[in-house]
């Protein structure tokens, strides 16, 4: 196998991987809020929950797998220049550590449950964004700044969703809706 075919190769595991934690992200997120919408937590529900985080364990693992593959390959490639001049590694390294962080956090119940989708579900689109657009020509503080004010609009658009999904209707809203209706 060549060198360009083993890079390829690499880049679509690791696309794959952050893919699959990325999806999983998502549901999770999802489903969270479907649950704070409804107020409880059925048994089946948790352990879907579970399963879930499962699956994203697993994955987390695959990603780092992944990354060691692409790290062995550019050492190989371009030695000492990939860990020194890469910006991108590094702002993948800040995201993943951040990742791995709030999920020790939110399964010791150390963070709130306002702010741990927040990091959770940020940082791995953020993440995938990194892990497909290798290159962007951008410094680490660049790169740094850019993601924490993603974290900051996607905190925003979360504590909103939580607003709508937690509101509680009043009468007079029902009455409004069924007027409206009839």
């Amino acid at each position: 196998m060549t060198e360009l075919e083993l890079f390829y190769l690499s880049q679509l595991f690791r696309t794959y991987t952050v893919g699959l934690c990325l999806g999983v992200s998502t549901l999770v997120l999802t489903f969270y809020y479907f649950v704070v919408a409804k107020g409880h937590t059925e048994p089946a529900e948790k352990r879907l929950l579970h399963v879930a985080y499962n699956v994203l364990r697993i994955g987390m693992v695959l990603v780092v797998c992944s990354e060691i593959t692409i790290l062995i390959y550019n050492y190989h490639v371009h030695n000492f220049i990939y860990w020194t001049d890469n910006p991108e590694l590094l702002i993948r390294v800040t995201i993943f550590s951040v990742i791995l962080i709030n999920a020790l956090l939110m399964q010791y119940h150390k963070i709130s449950m306002w702010l741990g989708p927040v990091f959770a579900g940020g940082s791995w689109y953020a993440y995938f964004f990194f892990a497909v657009w290798v290159e962007t020509e951008s410094t680490y503080s660049a790169l740094l700044i850019g993601y924490l004010g993603w974290l900051g609009v996607f905190g925003l658009f979360l504590a909103l969703l939580r607003t709508l999904l937690t509101r509680k209707s009043t009468p007079s809203d029902n009455a409004q809706l069924q007027t409206a209706g009839a």
